[in-house]
């Protein structure tokens, strides 16, 4: 959801274009999709035109392209939903918009595979069915706070994520039996506990009630292990393009060494171990390391070596990359909130001849280019292109590669 702010913003620019009716009976309701109320080519050149504004600054002549996704309805591969109360009812679905308190109980999100939304449904009817009710950020109190589920492109199973208070777990196990008998592509129930009063659909403890802990997924070569709270790009049809662009946009080098930098389960890793000699990932979450570990060793990656710690505080240990493994290149792909600015002076520290930019915020990344283009070592941006990532929204992926001058 975007703030009220951009929201205004956005609506500002969208008077140049015209308008369509949209596809989603929820459109203007909820604050998922900003964007359906134009066609797919207007979509694409409004975020072009925004791009190139943000992007200006460092050279009015970029303009990158942004590639489009051939179908970009019911694309994305996870989906994180909030259950609520409403007139005494539970509901499961998306934040309102312009709202964090509210949540709109969706019976269809046109974004997501509808062996997805099937059980969704279902998850809902049973959350209800039990009489738990759903937590209510303002007061503290309720049970059942989120529902995660992700589908696996090149198998089509599911694996959901039910996030709850801390309580007993005999509700959870019912769903859990009652899910599976009913949608046999489901295969991994988990169930996440948090106690914090924070509204983050990120549980504090997770349990396996059910099936498998990981779904297998492909992406280019490589087969993986996505976990229950795996980072991975939404829309793979577009994750296949963006890896393979930013491997061909790299320089050739059979030496030498690079760094994926927030790393995740190390898809980027596995990508950059075909054009280095050895390859370093890093992330502070240990789930992500041991993923990560077992998807090079389950696809025959030697050359990859990955270490847990946040990246600003690994960086800042120069024998790290002065003895072990100083890089010719470095990939990063932060969160959307960006670079820490430590991390920012040890990437520069490192002296890398080239640097990657994975980001899903424009703001962040110009923020970010700001700092990394105004410092020393001098750096130049050498390719950029755009991947509609999430189409209907007003959100871009976009890959910026950096020459050291």
């Amino acid at each position: 959801m975007i703030g009220a702010s951009a929201a205004r913003l956005l609506a500002e620019e969208k008077h140049d274009f015209p308008r369509v009716t949209a596809a989603c009976p929820y459109f203007g309701r909820c604050g998922g999709c900003s964007l359906q109320d134009l066609t797919y080519h207007d979509q694409l050149a409004l975020k072009q035109r925004r791009l190139h504004q943000a992007l200006a600054a460092f050279d009015p002549a970029l303009r990158p392209s942004i590639r489009p996704l051939d179908d970009p309805w019911r694309y994305r591969n996870k989906a994180e939903l909030t259950f609520s109360q409403l007139d005494g009812e539970l509901v499961l679905g998306y934040h309102a918009a312009r709202s964090f308190w509210r949540v709109l109980d969706v019976e269809d999100c046109l974004l997501l595979p509808e062996p997805m939304v099937a059980v969704i449904r279902d998850a809902r009817r049973l959350a209800r069915e039990s009489g738990a009710p759903a937590y209510n950020p303002r007061t503290h109190q309720g049970f059942f706070r989120h529902l995660t589920i992700r589908q696996s492109r090149a198998t089509g199973q599911l694996l959901l994520c039910v996030t709850t208070t801390p309580g007993p777990g005999e509700t959870l196990q019912r769903m859990a039996e009652a899910l599976m008998s009913r949608h046999p592509r489901l295969v991994s129930v988990w169930w996440g506990q948090r106690a914090s009063v924070a509204d983050l659909a990120v549980p504090e403890t997770l349990t396996l009630l059910r099936g498998a802990a990981c779904l297998v997924d492909r992406m280019g070569r490589f087969r993986i292990d996505v976990g229950a709270l795996t980072f991975l790009q939404p829309t793979p049809a577009q994750a296949e393009p963006l890896y393979d662009y930013l491997l061909d946009a790299l320089p050739v080098a059979r030496q030498g060494s690079a760094w994926d930098l927030y790393c995740g389960m190390g898809l980027v890793a596995l990508y950059l171990a075909q054009r280095f000699e050895r390859v370093y990932g890093i992330d502070a979450a240990e789930q992500n390391i041991e993923l990560a570990t077992r998807n090079a060793a389950s696809n025959g990656v030697a050359n990859v070596t990955f270490r847990l710690g946040t990246v600003e505080a690994l960086l800042e240990d120069r024998r790290f990359w002065l003895q072990e493994a100083k890089p010719e290149c470095v990939v990063v792909d932060p969160p959307r909130a960006g670079l820490h600015p430590r991390a920012v002076a040890g990437v520069l520290a490192a002296r890398p001849r080239s640097l990657a930019y994975l980001s899903c915020s424009v703001p962040s990344l110009v923020r970010d280019l700001q700092a990394l283009l105004g410092a020393y070592p001098r750096y130049r941006i050498e390719r950029v292109e755009a991947f509609d990532m999430f189409p209907h929204t007003a959100h871009v992926e976009v890959c910026v590669v950096l020459a050291r001058c």
